[in-house]
């Protein structure tokens, strides 16, 4: 049901628009797809909103650390819209957190009615665009812990060594160009992050999961060099005008079929006689 109010939900106000463009905030990835609501469950906070035992509406939030929450997307069925339903939705999500200092979310500029919705919820505009509005909402809360916290200030071409990092957590900041060499990763997790044009060399990556992963935009394909894959599934991936060239294909099957034994089979059938040693 999820999935169905949300299909239901983001579709009707993209038909009702019907843009010259996708705008991500009208239609975010996978509003539709099952397998992106499974994924959105099992990793990111979501609430299913019900009204007389009936699902009508679902929100996604993303909490950094104890202090930052964004919520992602919120919606609610479009026989229910104009009840005060989403503003309910939202006043609960923020009780639900209450270590929550500063709330963030965006909308699309083509959705006038959305823009005064979150200002009259309090969230105040902090950037806008041709396309979006971004809105932040800072809360008052009192905090019991203590934590190091840096906000709103620049460390723009800083250095660390030696530095103790672990557990750091960091929201809605730029760290373009970020230089990192010998560091312990281990157990991180990226999430909603740009990695365009970025570098990654001489890294171990095994145990890690790739979800929801473009690694091909505006003819910029994505290349490995000398990389070890050893094993490596995909499952449920696009593939299209994948190359494979000069490389190890020992074990490789597509849908269970060896990938080796049928380049062999095509070489005969061609005249073609090499052999995948």
């Amino acid at each position: 049901m999820f999935t169905e109010v949300s299909r239901a939900s983001f579709k009707q106000e993209a038909d009702r628009l019907r843009l010259p463009y996708r705008d991500l905030n009208i239609e975010p990835p996978g509003y539709d797809d099952e397998a992106m609501s499974l994924y959105l469950i099992e990793q990111l906070v979501c609430y299913v909103i019900e009204l007389e035992g009936q699902v009508i509406g679902g929100a996604v939030v993303t909490l950094t650390g104890q202090d930052y929450g964004r919520i992602d997307r919120i919606f609610i069925h479009p026989y229910r819209q104009g009840k005060g339903i989403g503003k309910q939705a939202l006043q609960s999500i923020e009780k639900l957190h209450p270590t929550v200092r500063i709330w963030e979310l965006e909308t699309s500029t083509a959705q006038p009615n959305n823009v005064a919705f979150y200002r009259a919820a309090g969230y105040q505009s902090v950037f806008e665009s041709d396309e979006e509005v971004c809105f932040v909402k800072r809360v008052q809360q009192r905090t019991d812990y203590m934590v190091l916290r840096y906000e709103e200030r620049s460390i723009t071409g800083a250095q660390a060594y030696g530095v103790d990092a672990s557990r750091v957590s960091i929201t809605n900041s730029n760290v373009s160009e970020l230089q990192a060499s010998n560091c312990n990763f281990t157990k991180s997790q990226f999430r909603n992050i740009n990695f365009r044009e970025t570098e990654f060399d001489d890294l171990n990556l095994s145990g890690s999961q790739y979800r929801f992963v473009t690694m091909y935009e505006s003819g910029r394909p994505t290349t490995f060099f000398h990389t070890n894959l050893t094993n490596t599934i995909f499952e449920n991936c696009r593939l299209d005008g994948v190359r494979i060239e000069d490389s190890s294909i020992d074990g490789l099957t597509i849908d269970g079929v060896n990938v080796k034994d049928l380049l062999e089979h095509h070489r005969k059938e061609t005249g073609g006689m090499k052999r995948y040693e």
